[in-house]
């Protein structure tokens, strides 16, 4: 179970570490958690929706931070939902938000990822070999024309850079399952739940002998 306070220790102790933000994607979150998201804003999204949200998820926004320090880019804040989709910013931009938001009340379904679809899904090859069975594709219906970059019944969650991302399972039998995609079908199971995955950024942030190893790694590549 987390709290606010015990998050903020490990994040504190980690800016102590990193004191120049010089690891991958920190800048833009620098360690820190944003204030947790009102109860009821959340519950009114998710009656006019139809959703709800994994309950661990819901209890980290609501009570612990709404997004901010997390993997990679950081969690983004579900206060922000009504702006969310990837869609550039024109006149056709909340008409393609609302079928977003549609489609993230159907089940998601995915299939296994085969052998001769790998390259197409960005898959390492080695990795694919040691744990085929953690790949999958998901498939857009042919009628699926109005959200062309959603997928049904996933909400995404952060940003990994160079065009992946992650986010958890809203919908379906994988529900509350998080998955990292390439946002274009492609899928990698990441966690069962949303406190798996916190946790395990937390425990990575908590090894301080190799979390200043990391640092010093990234620190070379800088003066490269």
């Amino acid at each position: 179970m987390f709290t606010r306070e015990k998050v903020e220790r490990i994040l504190e102790k980690a800016r102590e570490i990193d004191s120049k933000l010089e690891m991958f994607g920190v800048k833009n979150h620098q360690y820190k958690l944003n204030p947790p998201v009102p109860e009821a804003f959340v519950r009114d999204v998710e009656e006019k929706c139809g959703f709800t949200l994994p309950q661990d998820y819901r209890r980290f926004i609501t009570q612990v931070g709404d997004g901010g320090a997390g993997p990679d880019y950081g969690i983004a804040p579900f206060g922000e939902f009504w702006k969310k989709g990837y869609f550039q910013e024109d006149r056709f931009a909340e008409h393609h938000r609302r079928g977003w938001r549609r489609s993230l009340v159907r089940p998601f379904s995915i299939r296994p990822l085969l052998w001769e679809e790998r390259d197409n899904c960005m898959c390492d090859p080695e990795v694919y070999e040691m744990h085929p069975e953690h790949f999958f594709v998901w498939e857009k219906p042919e009628n699926e024309w109005e959200t062309p970059q959603s997928t049904d019944g996933f909400f995404c969650l952060g940003d990994k850079g160079c065009g992946w991302g992650y986010g958890i399972v809203l919908n379906g039998e994988k529900r509350g399952q998080l998955f990292t995609t390439d946002h274009e079908g492609g899928f990698a199971w990441e966690a069962y739940s949303f406190n798996e995955f916190y946790s395990r950024y937390l425990e990575h942030l908590a090894d301080t002998k190799a979390l200043q190893k990391e640092l010093e790694w990234w620190r070379g590549r800088f003066k490269r």
